[in-house]
This record gives structure tokens, sequence and C-alpha cells, in this order.
């Protein structure tokens, strides 16, 4: 009679906790990543597109205060921090804070506006200077004067 070998095989090994417990992680941490790469992106490259910061961006470069102020050549670098409502039926309105920079100067710009029914309505545009210069864009108006100098 011929000897029969009978051979073990070890058992498999499973991964199947590792697998669910990275899943379920994934599946929590997914929208706070997707959300801050959003607001990373938006924060240095999205602005350019917005409606409303499109719309700054050219009021400000056909300002004349803004011009005696920053210089030529004024364009929004960044933007530091917004907010945003939206209610259904009267559009959105947002708030921006964004620094602006010219040939001469820069400083940053406090922006509200509305959006009703897709048009762009700039209400408020505050230009702070790093020396304490306030103006307002809309109204062509100083509201206080840069520390050490003499008015505009």
């Amino acid at each position: 009679m011929a000897a029969m070998t009978v051979t073990q095989q070890t058992p498999r090994r499973s991964n199947g906790c590792l697998w669910g417990c990275l899943a379920v992680l994934a599946f929590i941490f997914l929208p706070v990543i997707l959300a801050g790469g959003y607001g990373a992106w938006f924060l240095y490259q999205g602005f350019r597109h917005d409606p409303v910061l499109v719309a700054v961006t050219e009021l400000t470069r056909h300002d004349g205060l803004a011009h005696q102020v920053l210089g030529d050549d004024i364009a929004v670098t960044g933007v530091v921090g917004n907010a945003f409502s939206f209610v259904p039926g009267l559009g959105s309105r947002s708030s921006y804070e964004v620094t602006v920079e010219g040939d001469k100067a820069s400083g940053t710009l406090d922006v509200e506006a509305a959006t009703p029914h897709g048009r762009v309505e700039i209400r408020s545009m505050i230009l702070t200077t790093p020396n304490g210069g306030r103006y307002d864009l809309l109204h062509n108006t100083v509201l206080t004067e840069p520390n050490g100098s003499t008015s505009i």
C-alpha cells in the first residue's frame, strides 16, 4: 500500500478588520478633506473666477481714490476671509476681506455684496492701508487719514 502524505495548509491571514476600519475612517474624513481642499483652492486660486471678486477688481482698477492711494496696476492678490449666505428667492450675500496691491502701496479691502437674481451688487468697499488710512471707495470718501500724512 502506498503511503499517503497529509499536508496541512496554514490558515489564510485575514485583514478584514483593518480594511473595515480604514473604510470607516475614509468615510468620516473624506468630506473634511474635500472641504479643506476646496477652501484652500478658493483662497489661493478660485477667487479669480468669483463674480463678486471680478467685479470688485474692475471697480478698484477704475477708482480714482484707489489710484491715489495704491497707485497703478491694482490687483486683488488674495482672500483673507469670506462669509456667504443664501436665501431662496432673494439670492446670496457675501462679505469678503481681500488683499489688494498697486505699484505704490498695498492694503486690505472689506467688501459686502449681494447677488439678487444673478446680478452682482456691491454694497460696500472699504480700503484699509497698513499706515492706518481708511477709504470708502464706493462713496469716494476718506474715512481716516493715514498716520503722519496730510489729506489726499
